[in-house]
């Protein structure tokens, strides 16, 4: 059954990633989906299930109090999928930036795709109105570096290499009769996009070299500290 998703479904995962920043984050506030502020920096949020002209406008209205906009959207099923490119094309154009909700992750990750192309923030009566705002506000309400996409595929992946790392090596069928992996688990592992895994017999798989220097070296991303914790039984 396709899982039916709300608007609201966007922002935890957007508040959990600002907040990790060090941003104060509120939702709804003066017509703003997302509101947040760290130090001088004031960023606004707006949300939508699918891109559209309403949200463009949105927040090109949003940049009359900061330069600081994003518009977020689930993430994409392909990372290089034609209408997700075209939409970082347009944003970029616009100097907008782009998160991405991981919505079919049990992660419920969010991740900044694409930042604004503006340098310095505004002092405006507009912007002194939503910081006003949010120092105000001592609950919140839940609001309606380019870095890599982390598309459904990769995070099987990811998941994948952690089962590898906790439990050394392993066959398809037990990646996936044992500890729930998808469906396409051999492909992903024959087809080694990333070159993560190494065969080490007929049918088995281990961690590469490369698949241990990416889970050393991205030990702080959330996806690896979730299936690695997941991997160990925690």
């Amino acid at each position: 059954m396709k899982t039916t998703y709300k608007e609201t479904d966007l922002y935890n995962p957007i508040r959990d990633m600002l907040q990790d920043q060090g941003f104060t984050v509120r939702g709804e506030v003066k017509g703003c989906d997302i509101a947040a502020v760290k130090d001088d920096q004031l960023w606004i949020v707006e949300m939508k299930l699918s891109a559209n002209l309403k949200l463009i406008f949105q927040a090109m209205e949003r940049q009359t109090a900061t330069d600081w906009v994003f518009v977020a959207v689930p993430r994409p099923r392909k990372a290089r999928g034609g209408s997700f490119m075209k939409l970082q094309r347009l944003l970029k154009k616009l100097q907008i930036g782009l998160i991405s909700v991981a919505l079919d992750s049990p992660a419920k990750h969010a991740e900044i795709i694409l930042f604004p192309s503006g340098k310095a923030d505004k002092t405006t009566k507009k912007s002194a109105i939503i910081r006003k705002e949010i120092a105000g506000r001592t609950t919140d309400t839940t609001g309606g570096s380019k870095g890599t996409v982390n598309t459904a595929y990769r995070e099987r992946a990811v998941r994948i290499a952690c089962l590898l790392e906790a439990h050394g090596d392993l066959s398809a069928k037990e990646l996936t009769q044992i500890h729930g992996c998808e469906k396409d688990t051999y492909s992903i592992l024959r087809v080694n996009y990333y070159n993560w895994y190494k065969q080490v017999a007929r049918g088995r798989f281990g961690l590469s070299t490369d698949g241990h220097a990416f889970l050393r070296e991205n030990e702080a991303e959330k996806l690896v500290i979730f299936y690695r914790m997941k991997a160990e039984g925690v």
